[in-house]
């Protein structure tokens, strides 16, 4: 029986962003502390790539149902508030899909806009844990020096590395139109 590219989709959005929640707890862990300067901490965007990659590609993936199951799964599985990045994946993949018709479907576009959203995750995440909740005692510049900026290179060589493994992956699950420089 051969399978459709929207038969593939149904298990393989869930997959993925399954393994990359997984993914994205356990590569800090791993990263090397040298590349890091006293206090640095870099997070890892994976889940958040792949919502964006599908929102910004697929019409038919039901992204934004998935992104909430990915981020409830993620606020369960790395963080101590429950909904924040429920709320914030499914605000961001609904923005995806309401302005995406603006953009060209090319690599370099699709990677400002991922910086741009994950600049806007973070710094939504700081506000939250900071002022709503007075969790952490950050300023602006600490937050901007240590965590943003590092997170941002970070995100940077994972887009670079990541940018063949998604060309392959939007191909066979049938969009043909990903623009190759």
């Amino acid at each position: 029986m051969k399978v459709n590219h929207r038969q593939r989709l149904r298990w393989i959005v869930p997959l993925v962003l399954f393994m990359m929640t997984i993914i994205d707890a356990a590569l800090p862990a791993i990263f090397p502390r040298a590349f890091l300067g006293s206090g640095q901490v870099i997070i890892s965007h994976l889940t958040l790539y792949f919502i964006v990659l599908f929102a910004f590609y697929f019409r038919d993936s039901n992204i934004l149902l998935w992104s909430v199951i990915a981020g409830l799964f993620h606020d369960s599985y790395n963080t101590t508030f429950l909904g924040l990045y429920a709320t914030l994946y499914f605000l961001i993949s609904y923005i995806v899909l309401k302005t995406r018709q603006f953009f060209p479907k090319s690599p370099l576009v699709f990677y400002m806009l991922f910086i741009v959203l994950v600049t806007l995750l973070d710094f939504v995440v700081f506000i939250f844990y900071t002022e709503i909740l007075d969790y952490a005692s950050l300023s602006v510049l600490h937050f901007l020096v240590n965590r943003l900026g590092p997170t941002l290179i970070f995100t940077t060589v994972m887009c670079i590395l990541l940018y063949l493994p998604s060309r392959n992956l939007l191909r066979w699950l049938g969009y043909e139109s990903y623009i190759i420089f």
